[in-house]
C-alpha cells in the first residue's frame, strides 16, 4: 500500500481539514487504498509518531495560544538533538509527501514564507537528506497578502524568490488556487496550473450529500478576517454592517451563525445572542451542516467553498488576498471595507435566485477540475 504523508494542520483549522480531505479524495481515486499520515506543520516534531499527541490535546491548544514561540523553539531543539528514525518518521518513510493547501507565498512585516517553521525540519533535514527521489507535491497552495497586492513586493526579495524557486523545483507537481500566487511564482521564473482549491472535493471524500436548504448560513470574523496587514480596516463599521444585515435576513429566513473557532463563537454570542449558532470540534460536522444550507455569506473563505461544493451559492467578505480565490469557482468576494449595505443586500437578493443554476455550474466545474487534477497527478505519480 502506498504511504502518503501530508503536511497540514491537525485539529487546528477547519478549512485546512477541507483542503486535505479533498487531496485524499483525489489520491485515493488515482491510487486506490493508501496508508495516510498527517504532520502538523505548526509543530513539525509531530513527524515523529511519539510526539503526535502534541497536536491532539487541549494542552497543546492552550500552550500554543499563549506560548507558541516557546513551544515551537523547544520542540525544534528536541528534534535537532534526536536522530531521525527512518522506519517510523512520517516524512522519511513516506512514498509520497504532500504539502496541503494554505498560503505558501507571503511577505509581511513580521516574516515571510522563506522562514516558515516546517521547511527546515521536514524538507531540509528529512526529505532532501534521505527521501529525495520520491514524489513531493505542493497542492492547492496560495498567497496571503494585502487585498490589492499584485505581488510586486516580492520583486526585491531575492531570498524569498530563491526559496519559491527551490520549493517549486523540488516538487513533482505544484498547483495553485489563486491568481496572485501564480503571479508571484512567475516573478520567481516558474509557472504552475491554476485550479480550484481541493476543498471542493472534501464532501465527496466523506460522502456528504446536499439536501434542500433549511437555513441561511452567516459567518462573522472581527475585522473580516485573520489579518489587518497594515490596511486601514474599519472593524467597528464591519461589525455594525454585519449585525444589521443578519438581523434583516432573520426577519424572513431562519439564520444560523456558523463559527469555525471559539473566537468566532464568542463574537457571535456577543453580537447576536438571540440567533442560533453552530460550532463543532469535528470538520465532518461542518460539512454535514453546510449540506442543509440554502445559501451563505461568509468571512471564512473555506466555508464558502464548502457551501459551493454542495451546490449552495455563497459570497465572501474578506480582509486579505486569500478571499480572492473564491473567483476561481465563480463566488463573489469583496474587501471588508467595501461590503456596503447595498452590496450585502444585493447578495441577499441574488444568491437565493442562483440556487438551481449555481448547483449545475458547480457540478460541471467540479467534474472538470477533478479530471484535470487526476491528469496532473497521474503524470506526476504513475510511471509509464
Amino acid at each position: 500500500m502506498v504511504k502518503v504523508s501530508i503536511i497540514t494542520t491537525v485539529n487546528h483549522n477547519v478549512g485546512d481539514d477541507f483542503v486535505r480531505e479533498g487531496i485524499v479524495y483525489l489520491l485515493k481515486k488515482l491510487l486506490g487504498p493508501i496508508e495516510l499520515e498527517l504532520i502538523h506543520k505548526h509543530l513539525p516534531i509531530t513527524t515523529r509518531p511519539e510526539f503526535a499527541w502534541l497536536h491532539s490535546t487541549g494542552l497543546r491548544r492552550k500552550l500554543f495560544r499563549t506560548h507558541s514561540k516557546i513551544v515551537l523553539k523547544g520542540t525544534q531543539l528536541v528534534d535537532t538533538l534526536v536522530p531521525v528514525f527512518p522506519w517510523s518518521d512520517k516524512v522519511s518513510k513516506s512514498d509520497i509527501l504532500v504539502q496541503s493547501g494554505a498560503p505558501v507565498y507571503w511577505v509581511h512585516a513580521g516574516g515571510d514564507c522563506a522562514h516558515n517553521e516546517w521547511w527546515s525540519p521536514l524538507i531540509e533535514r528529512r526529505w532532501k537528506a534521505g527521501v529525495a527521489g520520491r514524489p513531493f507535491l505542493n497542492l492547492a497552495g496560495g498567497a496571503c497578502q494585502h487585498w490589492d497586492s499584485d505581488g510586486k513586493e516580492f520583486a526585491d526579495r531575492s531570498d524569498v524568490l530563491a526559496y519559491i524557486r527551490e520549493f517549486f523545483d523540488l516538487t513533482k507537481l505544484t498547483t495553485l488556487r489563486d491568481e496572485l500566487s501564480l503571479r508571484i511564482l512567475g516573478l520567481a521564473g516558474r509557472t504552475a496550473e491554476l485550479l480550484p482549491c481541493t476543498s471542493i472535493f472534501a464532501v465527496d471524500r466523506l460522502g456528504v450529500i446536499p439536501s434542500k436548504g433549511e437555513y441561511v448560513v452567516l459567518n462573522y470574523m472581527p475585522a473580516g478576517g485573520h489579518y489587518l496587514l497594515g490596511q486601514p480596516i474599519d472593524a467597528a463599521l464591519w461589525e455594525q454592517r454585519f449585525v444589521t444585515f443578519a438581523q434583516e435576513i432573520a426577519k424572513h429566513d431562519r439564520c444560523i451563525l456558523v463559527c469555525h473557532d471559539q473566537k468566532e463563537l464568542n463574537a457571535a454570542r456577543r453580537l447576536l445572542p438571540e440567533m442560533e449558532t453552530f460550532y463543532s470540534d469535528s470538520y465532518e460536522d461542518y460539512l454535514r451542516f453546510y449540506a442543509k444550507a440554502h445559501w451563505g455569506l461568509m468571512n471564512r473563505v473555506h466555508g464558502a467553498f464548502a457551501l459551493a461544493s454542495l451546490g449552495k451559492p455563497a459570497a465572501v467578505v474578506g480582509s486579505d488576498s486569500r478571499a480572492k480565490m473564491a473567483s476561481v469557482i465563480g463566488v463573489p468576494a469583496v474587501f471588508v471595507n467595501d461590503a456596503t449595505p447595498a452590496w450585502l443586500q444585493k447578495q441577499a437578493t441574488c444568491l437565493p435566485e442562483r440556487t438551481t443554476v449555481f448547483a449545475k455550474e458547480m457540478a460541471t466545474l467540479k467534474s472538470e477540475s477533478e479530471r484535470r487534477y487526476l491528469q496532473l497527478l497521474k503524470a506526476a505519480l504513475i510511471k509509464n
